[in-house]
């Protein structure tokens, strides 16, 4: 596939840029730049993406099969992996060894045998990407993956990529307004809307999803190249995998026509254009695939669950912060809150208890980097002492910048973004537990997995360069009532 002209739809380009174009390929088609995110079709579209491309690859093996004289035929039995990620829960006693959230061995291994039945690995192995820190203007140039990500150890914590939460949702998608905020498992409705990135993100699409994605980083980290890293094919695999465990404990589909009819533009193995609906997509029998296991690796229940996100960002400003700032990816980036007129007496009768019925939402407002840092960022709320721990009281949830990479500087429509977050139940937990100091609301945002600091100038040798790293940024943090 890879070898294959990229106007071949069933070469490894084409087949990438049904997902997002980046701007080194000059080819258009009405299927390219398709995929949804963060509205109701993520799921029924990325499966029928699995499902397609699924079938050119065995095509392709059967090819090479008959080319090589290879019996039997491998095509016959070959099916798409899934990588479970979440299989080995956190261990309280944890050794250096392999784990589930490493990436499989087969993709960060550089070379392959020559043979089917070979141990020489003198083969080029076409599943690896290299993993180094490319900044622009090289970022689309190199296909890679973020620094040290081919580690035989964890690509992400736990705490990234537990789907508990997800999977313990009842609701498939809801609509987020003010009125009404519903967690659910599925993306927002969309009603027949194929929006490229929206930020009403479900549980399943916030963690795991745009967690591993912005963990595993370089081209994986950026909409337009995701689907050209091939370990994409088998975290998605994971996804659908989710989708049917979910199903499996009686939660239901939605039943509106706006899903089920909605039109979706593949090719078939034979490079035939195809336009499936979300219906056609629903049940595994009728496209002829089931899973190992529905229920490994389906996440475990957090010791503390962080605050629900949320797509609004309220009304009534009480406190912010507006400084245009630069995150670290090497440790905290703290920001003070300051009280906006007579907020400083309201916010401390609501987080008294005196309002029960006001919400309070905080917001990091105009979430963007310039190349995926390769790393989540953490949010902490006025963390006592410094304890920034995820698994702690502190944690407010997560910043994902799969879908906020600006590699090429004109940020499309998909291009940075709010995340916000419903504190009210966890600011009122604080204070009862009197963990809510009295002094200024502070945010802290933490990179869930953060890159050594580079060494000091003193002492680094004469006419070194100093190492440059990614610059993801944020615009302001507010809190607000509704």
């Amino acid at each position: 596939m890879q070898q294959r002209p990229a106007t071949d739809p069933t070469s490894w380009v084409f087949q990438g840029c049904i997902h997002g174009v980046p701007p080194t390929i000059t080819e258009t088609n009405e299927a390219f730049n398709q995929c949804p995110h963060g509205g109701w079709f993520f799921l029924p579209w990325h499966r029928g993406y699995l499902y397609y491309f699924e079938r050119i690859v065995r095509a392709a093996i059967k090819e090479i099969a008959a080319e090589e004289k290879i019996t039997p035929d491998p095509s016959t039995t070959w099916a798409l992996p899934y990588w479970n990620y979440a299989l080995d829960a956190p261990d309280p006693n944890p050794v250096e060894d392999f784990t589930s959230r490493a990436l499989p061995e087969a993709f960060r291994t550089p070379k392959m045998p020559s043979h089917p039945e070979g141990d020489d690995l003198t083969a080029d192995n076409p599943l690896y990407l290299s993993d180094a820190q490319v900044l622009r203007p090289d970022f689309w140039n190199i296909p890679h993956r973020a620094l040290d990500k081919n580690s035989a150890f964890e690509v992400l914590p736990y705490t990234d990529i537990n789907p508990f939460r997800a999977m313990s949702q009842t609701v498939f998608s809801a609509t987020h307004s003010r009125q009404t905020d519903q967690p659910s498992f599925g993306s927002e409705i969309s009603y027949t809307s194929m929006i490229h990135f929206r930020r009403g993100f479900g549980e399943l699409e916030n963690v795991p999803h745009n967690q591993v994605h912005g963990g595993v980083g370089g081209w994986m980290g950026a909409v337009a190249g995701a689907a050209r890293d091939p370990i994409f094919w088998l975290h998605h695999s994971n996804i659908d995998r989710l989708w049917s465990g979910w199903l499996s404990k009686d939660n239901l589909n939605p039943d509106h026509t706006s899903w089920l009819d909605q039109q979706f533009i593949f090719f078939d193995e034979n490079g035939q254009i195809q336009r499936p609906t979300s219906r056609d997509f629903l049940g595994i029998d009728p496209r002829d695939y089931a899973y190992e296991a529905l229920t490994e690796g389906a996440g475990t229940r957090p010791a503390v669950v962080p605050p629900a996100p949320v797509t609004r960002a309220g009304e009534r400003v009480l406190a912010a912060a507006n400084p245009r700032q630069v995150l670290s990816v090497h440790g905290p980036t703290e920001v003070s809150l300051e009280p906006v007129g007579d907020a400083g007496r309201s916010m401390r009768a609501m987080v008294a208890g005196h309002a029960p019925e006001t919400g309070l939402i905080l917001t990091v407002h105009g979430v963007r980097t310039d190349v995926p840092p390769g790393t989540p960022f953490h949010v902490f709320l006025n963390g006592h002492g410094g304890e920034l721990d995820p698994s702690g009281p502190y944690f407010v949830g997560w910043i994902s910048f799969f879908g906020a990479a600006d590699v090429d500087g004109s940020l499309h429509d998909h291009g940075g973004h709010d995340a916000s977050f419903d504190i009210t139940e966890q600011v009122h937990r604080l204070h009862e537990q009197g963990l809510l100091p009295d002094g200024p609301v502070t945010v802290s945002l933490v990179p869930s997995v953060p890159r050594p600091a580079p060494a000091l100038a003193e002492a680094a040798p004469a006419g070194a360069v100093a190492e440059a790293a990614p610059q993801p940024s944020f615009e302001r943090v507010s809190l607000t009532a509704v």
